[in-house]
């Protein structure tokens, strides 16, 4: 099994849109994999491919950083689907670290506080409509006993709050049915 590679295939469509000038980088666990640049007031749509090798039995983390040229109203990243190794990860289950202007956010009432987090937290997954950091964390492995060795050896204290991360398998048949692109 030493001579075996995880070198996995990702596909991930997005759609993006600001009335400036913006910016895309995604990176998988601090290493950037891809990198683009888009004009203003257009709508850009784009599946983004490209290859990763992994390690078995981790955790990683794949990043999206949104940003603009300019704070604007109108702007958002659609993170439409992502695809590795032909296995779906869940795009609701993302950590978003929003860019807020913070003289704006002291300027709101703590109801108008309430209603904004709602807007900006309550689509997580599906549109993200202020620039930030997006993160999904995921596990890699060869079959089954790749997150088995993980679960063993790793002193990962997440599941003790109900955060089931997404697994991606070299095995496609370790791979449960729903995850599994048609």
């Amino acid at each position: 099994m030493s001579n075996r590679k995880l070198i996995f295939t990702h596909e991930i469509p997005i759609e993006m849109y600001a009335e400036c000038d913006l910016s895309l980088e995604i990176l998988v666990n601090e290493t950037t994999v891809y990198n683009t640049r888009c004009s203003a007031n257009k709508v850009h749509r784009q599946v983004i491919n490209f290859d990763h090798e992994y390690n078995d039995s981790k955790k990683n983390k794949l990043t999206f950083l949104f940003s603009g040229k300019a704070e604007v109203e109108k702007k958002y990243l659609k993170i439409l689907q992502i695809c590795l190794n032909k296995q779906i990860l869940n795009r609701y289950n993302a950590e978003y670290f929003p860019d807020l202007n913070p003289e704006w956010w002291q300027g709101l009432s703590e109801e108008e506080k309430i209603k904004q987090k709602e807007v900006i937290y309550g689509r997580t997954g599906a549109e993200f409509g202020w620039y930030g950091k997006i993160n999904f964390y995921y596990g890699v492995g060869f079959d089954q006993r790749s997150r088995f060795y993980y679960n063993r050896d790793t002193n990962d204290h997440t599941r003790l709050i109900g955060e089931k991360i997404n697994w991606i398998f070299l095995d496609e048949n370790s791979t449960k049915e729903h995850n599994k692109i048609k």
